[in-house]
């Protein structure tokens, strides 16, 4: 009796009794933004090590004491009698990691499947590989030590706001007090096309559920009303405050992490009372407040959205069925695959706050 080769349905099955469209459904894309505005850094192919350096040297004391006058009849020294400075020089190092992911294929998925559908498959693997290279990225954003807990209370437990105003405030007059560079200059707008200037600002990350909440505070200013010239992020949905922000369903949320509200309009996914409302972390940063590593090629300081097959430092890989040798002896069996060597750290913690709050239900 023939040997049955074992089913490889529970990976992509072959149509049985059905016609199938020559096209296919769309599957959901997330908005993944966690590289814009993050400084890109290159890990060089046979340098030796798998850690990347950043060296930054630090501002100097302003002087404010005039120099004095060099007297002609005084013995001349090394540095005519002036004092020189030592700058400090800071070091950042991290270590990259590989990541992947791949699907089994067999020959049932070009001979009875949809046309090219082994293409759609890889499609399916880029989006994986951005969301995974995004959410390792978010992790990093979550080690930032400045926080800012709704309206100003002192634990997590104890937070019983949405996001308001005056926790963006917060959080950009910490950055600029602390120097942080500015992500976006200052686009201006005009009286003739109903557009509104956008002061220099930050970047801003938050759940969709948040960004409902930042869309009703007094002072926002929607993405449509920018002028036509200003470029903007993908996911962007508007500004306050010197922050613009882009809206991400991987931000993260703490369920049940808010445990003193009594109120019922909050969000609460996985309680069982009103008073276990859902934490949300928002980020809001400057430039080259984090920085991204790949290996051989640097990451662009744009948008890498999931679901653009184009991650620089992603390959993906195709071996077709037949590719296997003896181990395949039908030529039945094939892979897809990516991986991407990748890091992501802060660079500077000074340059980048993290906003803990609740968010309003939607009724």
């Amino acid at each position: 009796m023939a040997q049955v080769v074992s089913n490889f349905a529970s990976n992509v099955p072959a149509p049985i009794n059905n016609v199938y469209m020559r096209g296919l459904l769309s599957a959901a894309r997330k908005t993944l933004p966690f590289f814009n505005g993050t400084l890109p850094g290159t890990l060089e192919k046979a340098g030796g090590s798998a850690t990347v350096k950043w060296r930054r040297i630090e501002n100097l004391t302003a002087v404010t004491t005039a120099l004095s006058e060099v007297s002609a009849g005084s013995t001349l020294s090394f540095g005519v009698g002036r004092t020189a400075v030592s700058p400090t020089i800071t070091n950042i190092t991290k270590a990259v990691a590989k990541y992947g992911n791949a699907i089994i294929l067999t020959e049932e998925v070009d001979l009875f499947n949809i046309n090219s559908g082994t293409m759609d498959l890889m499609e399916t693997l880029g989006a994986n590989a951005g969301e995974s290279l995004n959410s390792v990225a978010r992790i990093e954003f979550d080690n930032a030590t400045q926080v800012r807990l709704g309206s100003g209370v002192s634990t997590t437990a104890t937070i019983i706001t949405e996001m308001k105003a005056n926790d963006i405030r917060w959080a950009v007059n910490k950055l600029e007090r602390n120097s942080a560079m500015k992500q976006h200059a200052q686009g201006t707008g005009s009286t003739n096309v109903n557009t509104a200037t956008v002061r220099s600002s930050f970047h801003g990350i938050c759940h969709p559920d948040v960004a409902e909440d930042i869309r009703q505070l007094t002072g926002f200013l929607g993405v449509e009303q920018y002028g036509g010239y200003t470029e903007t992020l993908v996911g962007e949905f508007g500004a306050i405050n010197g922050v613009r922000w882009v809206m991400s369903e991987i931000a993260p949320i703490q369920t049940a992490a808010a445990t003193t509200s009594t109120s019922s309009v909050f969000r609460a996914t996985s309680s069982t009372s009103a008073d276990e409302n859902d934490v949300y972390t928002s980020y809001i940063y400057g430039k080259e407040a984090i920085g991204t590593i790949g290996l051989g090629v640097a990451y662009s300081d744009g948008v890498n959205k999931m679901y653009e097959k184009k991650e620089q430092a992603v390959m993906l890989i195709h071996k077709k069925p037949g590719s296997s040798g003896v181990a395949d002896m039908f030529d039945e069996v094939g892979s897809i695959a990516w991986k991407a060597w990748h890091a992501t750290k802060i660079l500077n913690g000074t340059w980048v706050v993290k906003v803990h709050t609740l968010s309003k239900s939607i009724t």
